[in-house]
């Protein structure tokens, strides 16, 4: 079964794990929502997961204009938007397909597609409370409403533009966030290390998820006792770490461990 990697109930304050990047984020009395609510640049507010396949559940009040980022990276530039309600909702709109629809965006580049596969008159703008759960396996996305079996809305990602990502929130009008969980297929560590090699003599390591409460060990055995902490403090680039190596014997093994 999938395990619950992340849950924010936004009782009292938000989770620090959430970026807050654009939007001056915040949570009162159970809802997460801006303060400054906007389409340029698009609000943002990430977890520091790098993800592939995953599921989100969360719910939505007063659907306007806002969404989800999927598979993102730390500035929104790349990933597959979802827009709940849109078509011109928080600029103002209240005629037509304003605030009724879901749709997505592929953007690449900071560059956003049309609006892709539409589906029109889903909500009642400023008023309807819903439940969304949103699915991705592989280039293959899927949304359901209120606890429906069959997707209302899917997407398949046919130019790969994100293979791996964060989860965001996007925010555009006065709808709010409530109970939001991020699940994850078993064996998921958001802690994993990545080793790439960088020249003869050093290795690169990297890892996803900001784990400056936890020591980096290594070792050249598997031994209990062997681990030895690597005093050099990582170097950090936005939500990724980053600490080269020098390779002293023909193996060795690295840890992330919390004292």
């Amino acid at each position: 079964p999938a395990q619950t990697l992340f849950t924010d109930n936004f009782t009292t304050n938000a989770s620090p794990l959430w970026s807050n990047l654009w939007g001056a984020w915040f949570a009162a009395n159970g809802a997460y929502s801006c303060a400054l609510p906007n389409n340029a640049p698009p609000t943002l507010s990430a977890l520091p997961f790098v993800l592939q396949d995953f599921a989100v559940d969360m719910d939505i009040q007063q659907v306007g204009d806002g969404g989800v980022w999927l598979r993102c990276d730390a500035t929104g530039s790349n990933g597959i938007l979802l827009v709940t309600g849109g078509n011109g909702w928080g600029s103002g709109v209240r005629g037509g397909n304003a605030g009724r629809s879901l749709y997505w965006h592929t953007v690449s580049h900071g560059t956003y597609s049309g609006a892709l596969n539409q589906v029109f008159n889903v909500f009642n703008p400023g008023v309807d409370n819903i439940h969304l759960r949103i699915e991705v396996t592989g280039n293959y996305y899927a949304v359901f409403l209120n606890g429906a079996t069959n997707p209302v809305i899917t997407l398949t990602d046919a130019d790969h533009i994100a293979s791996s990502g964060f989860v965001g929130l996007y925010d555009f009008s006065a709808q709010t966030f409530h109970n939001f969980s991020l699940q994850v297929p078993p064996g998921y560590s958001p802690y994993a290390i990545t080793i790439q090699p960088a020249d003869p003599t050093h290795v690169n390591l990297l890892w996803p998820t900001n784990a400056f409460a936890w020591a980096l060990e290594a070792t050249t055995s598997l031994s209990p006792s062997a681990w030895q902490t690597l005093t050099d403090p990582p170097s950090r680039n936005g939500t990724n770490f980053l600490l080269p190596v020098e390779k002293t014997a023909s193996q060795q093994f690295f840890r992330l461990h919390k004292p």
